[in-house]
């Protein structure tokens, strides 16, 4: 019964684990790196060279401004990404190209 017990843990540790590490796989998109907008795929990043076209119309274009498809314009700040629904988040804590500065709540958190 302890061998089970014992298996099913480790069964359970692994796929809990496993589900944590794709979680911070990159997704498509673009994200500002440096003041540089970074073209990324699940495996690596590049310089965005072109203009990017997300599926609801907005444009990113290779200095990090998006254009949304009303004609409404936004810099990008380090630390953030668009994703190819259009949608524009700041990068998680602990991922790469995650900026840790005032604006960061893990930076706040160590402040208090």
């Amino acid at each position: 019964m302890r061998k089970v017990i014992v298996a099913m843990v480790l069964i359970l540790g692994l796929s809990i684990s496993s589900q944590a590490q794709s979680g911070t796989k990159m997704k498509d998109g673009v994200m500002m790196m440096d003041n540089k907008a970074m073209l990324c795929t699940k495996t690596s990043c590049a310089p965005l060279t072109k203009t990017y076209t997300c599926k609801d119309g907005a444009q990113v274009a290779p200095d990090g401004t998006v254009t949304k498809q009303d004609g409404t314009t936004m810099k990008m700040a380090n630390g953030s990404k668009i994703d190819k629904s259009g949608k524009v988040t700041m990068i998680p804590h602990g991922q790469k190209g995650h900026v840790c500065g005032p604006e960061c709540k893990m930076m706040k958190n160590k402040m208090k």
